[in-house]
């Protein structure tokens, strides 16, 4: 395990070539996203990355801000006052749909069930707690034989997507693009496709639970944020151009991805023998960093443990990497850009019409799946503005 911020930097930054991506992330990706930039390297991941990184520059990303309130005031005006809902559950769907409306250019409503089934079985299979999960995946235990079913079904879901579709503005569009200039196969579209829905969507809904679950223990922060959004919003709506003027927000985000970062752990693997800190590693070495840990470091953070978004406006001479909630270096999270957009502004959408008063009131437990999963449901009433 590494902690200090100068090695994650050596790892992920300064010695990229000789640290890849590691077994268990590889074997975590095998047969479901065998051709995505998430389980590749070398020369093949340059040209995957390549081909992706045009539909996630910002100037694409920032377009998407006015879908993405668009569809959050959708899915808050079905809720009623003195509902009570599971936020996680309400977060999935908010977010699955927001990434249909992104990459996929179409209405998901009605077919979450067919990602999240895959989803489900996904994370169930990376719990380090379950039984079997050392076996081979030839192995049909009732986990493998359930993932086997529901990636099926979500490969055939995304082929009929892709067949179906029209040009247009969306994350998936710019892909086919890719295709068409032999940049990328179709089958590493489907690939990047699937990795983007099933990834994009629960990093995504964890961050904004937690948001909620801080937000209710602070209720002046959340005040505070419904006063700078009332200040912001135009006709309406928010779009992506407000994403700087949504500063309290923006900070609120980042103090969530702090204590909470959905992805809690990077993974590389020395690829050839290589000195860290001051020990030898041999080839096939894993290296493990871990964001948890780091991210509530008494060395880097005053006060770790405590929700401060009023910390990221103070001036620190913290290293660069004592904050990575995204990865670093190359192969840092592609889809970063279009997470912290749609984090800020569907988190500024919500607090502006509703308030969710969290149920939970003792410290959360969380399992810790291939991202940060609350140990128990996450219940609240909803308060409309």
């Amino acid at each position: 395990m590494v902690t200090e911020p100068e090695l994650i930097e050596y790892v992920l930054m300064q010695n990229k070539e000789v640290f890849t991506i590691g077994r268990q992330q590889r074997e975590t990706f095998n047969g479901i996203e065998d051709q995505a930039v998430t389980a590749n390297s070398g020369d093949r991941w340059k040209r995957l990355r390549n081909g992706l990184q045009p539909a996630f520059a910002w100037e694409n990303i920032q377009r998407y801000g006015s879908q993405m309130a668009e569809r959050t005031v959708n899915h808050v005006d079905r809720w009623e006052a003195d509902d009570r809902i599971d936020v996680l559950h309400e977060m999935r769907l908010l977010t699955l749909r927001i990434l249909g409306d992104t990459l996929l250019g179409i209405d998901i409503e009605g077919d979450e069930e067919i990602v999240r089934n895959a989803a489900d079985a996904f994370l169930d299979q990376t719990d380090p707690r379950r039984f079997g999960r050392l076996l081979p995946k030839w192995v049909p235990t009732p986990t493998q034989r359930r993932i086997n079913h529901a990636v099926e079904d979500l490969d055939a879901y995304i082929a009929g997507v892709i067949a179906d579709r029209s040009p247009g503005d969306d994350v998936g569009s710019v892909l086919l693009e890719a295709h068409e200039r032999g940049d990328l196969t179709m089958a590493e579209v489907r690939d990047n496709m699937t990795a983007l829905l099933l990834a994009g969507h629960d990093t995504s809904a964890v961050a904004l639970t937690y948001a909620w679950y801080e937000l209710s223990r602070h209720p002046e922060i959340r005040e505070s944020l419904a006063e700078e959004t009332e200040n912001v919003i135009r006709n309406g709506s928010l779009s992506g151009d407000d994403f700087d003027a949504l500063e309290r927000t923006r900070n609120v985000i980042k103090e969530t991805l702090r204590l909470y970062p959905p992805t809690w752990g990077v993974n590389r693997e020395a690829i050839e023998t290589v000195t860290l800190g001051g020990y030898e590693l041999p080839a096939g070495t894993q290296v493990m960093m871990p964001q948890w840990v780091v991210h509530r470091d008494d060395r880097f953070w005053e006060q770790p443990e405590t929700f401060d978004p009023s910390r990221w406006k103070r001036e620190s001479n913290r290293p660069e990497y004592a904050y990575f909630p995204f990865s670093g270096g190359p192969r840092h999270c592609i889809g970063m850009r279009f997470a912290r957009l749609e984090l800020v502004v569907s988190l500024a959408t919500m607090v502006h019409h509703v308030d969710l008063d969290v149920s939970v009131t003792e410290p959360l437990t969380f399992a810790p799946k291939i991202s940060l999963q609350p140990e128990a449901d996450i219940g609240a009433i909803v308060h409309k503005s």
